[in-house]
């Protein structure tokens, strides 16, 4: 039976490896810096695809650079992919306790080279580590956010992994009584390294899709969102808001819309200055959005004016929502922030009804139950 060289295998995984390396390396330097881990995939990659290009050249090479180093730039590599999990996931990376289990590795493994030359030792090693890195690799792909297609996609090949290392090990008394090559040209290196290379482009692919699910979700968030507070940005809220609306017409169901101004706000900002206006905002939607239902949509309509958007929610319900804001707000916000207070206006459409005939009548109606609590003396709610 003609078998492909095995060398070329390994060769494949070093050049496609490399080649999706660069791509890594562009991400880590183009995309945001809060995509944290991608310097770390960029290394990763790059270690692995040199550690394969390494063991390609064993015969041709010493075995100090196509045993030795091979395997220290491969352990290192999925080191490397794993911590990068880890801060993508916001972990903290637990480098000393693999870095000391790594360096053990490499010591066991030179003597297994220079002194009892034992190949299945050498080999049942590297696939221990492989089934130690792949199943927490696969546990971390498989939290990763966003959670899509790219954290699957990696996750599988992470278990893809996992189950070649378990098979290397499986086959290890029969690779051995008929060969001590890695490079002999039999079914069973066949299948390992075969899965290997597919293994390598499969990885570096995850990693790749898995950045850019997370690029466009913060690109997501950033074109929805407020920079400043993270409540929804005036766009947003009407594109969110159309939906409820024609959910409420269909269904019958009351859709409340509650309109909020910071009490002499200007005041806040001449007397303590803009900084601390900005964070009276934030101190404000912070303590606004904890008293919110998840369908609930809060959003930033500029300076110190919020709206809120209530589904299935009558007159009485919202004017309660309204008054326990007013409430919180009144009481005294974080350490080193002035007192201040709110003023709320509340309106509601009722399913089917004419009138409000659109969203934007519903928040204007609102807006003047908002200037009437003004003008009654602020820190009210009127509905």
């Amino acid at each position: 039976m003609d078998f492909i060289d095995p060398r070329t295998f390994l060769f494949i995984a070093s050049l496609l490896g490399l080649l999706c390396a660069l791509v890594l390396w562009v991400q880590a330097r183009s995309f945001p810096s809060e995509i944290e881990g991608l310097d770390d995939w960029a290394k990763a990659v790059t270690l692995i695809a040199f550690a394969s290009g390494l063991a390609a050249l064993r015969g041709h090479l010493p075995s100090l650079f196509s045993v030795v180093l091979a395997s220290g730039l491969f352990l290192f590599g999925q080191l490397l992919m794993t911590v990068g999990l880890q801060r993508y996931c916001g972990r903290p990376p637990l480098w000393r306790p693999a870095l000391d289990a790594i360096g053990a590795l490499l010591i066991v493994i030179v003597w297994l080279t220079y002194g009892s030359q034992h190949y299945q030792g050498r080999l049942f090693l590297m696939a221990l580590a492989h089934i130690a890195f792949s199943a927490v690799g696969a546990y971390l792909a498989w939290q990763a956010p966003p959670r899509r297609f790219g954290s699957r996609f990696l996750g599988v090949f992470f278990l893809l992994g996992l189950l070649v290392a378990i098979y290397r090990i499986a086959t290890l008394p029969v690779v051995v009584e008929q060969s001590d090559d890695l490079f002999d040209h039999n079914l069973i290196q066949q299948i390992y390294l075969g899965f290997f290379s597919l293994g390598v482009l499969g990885l570096s692919i995850g990693l790749i899709l898995l950045a850019n699910e997370r690029l466009r979700v913060e690109l997501e968030f950033m074109a929805t969102r407020d920079p400043m507070t993270g409540a929804l940005n005036r766009r947003a809220f009407f594109s969110r808001a159309a939906v409820e609306w024609a959910r409420s017409r269909r269904s019958g169901q009351p859709l409340a819309a509650i309109t909020s101004d910071i009490d002499f706000f200007k005041k806040v900002n001449d007397t303590h200055g803009h900084h601390i206006g900005d964070l009276v905002i934030k101190d404000f939607c912070q303590r606004t959005s904890q008293m919110l239902r998840i369908p609930d949509i809060f959003a930033r309509f500029g300076g110190e004016e919020f709206v809120i958007l209530l589904p299935d929610t009558g007159l009485s319900e919202a004017k309660q929502v309204a008054e326990r804001i007013r409430q919180q707000i009144q009481k005294q916000p974080g350490k080193g922030l002035p007192a201040y207070t709110v003023s709320l206006g509340v309106a509601v459409v009722v399913g089917k009804a004419a009138q409000p005939e659109s969203i934007e009548a519903l928040l204007a109606i609102a807006d003047e139950k908002l200037y009437r609590a003004k003008e009654s003396g602020r820190n009210r709610v009127e509905g």
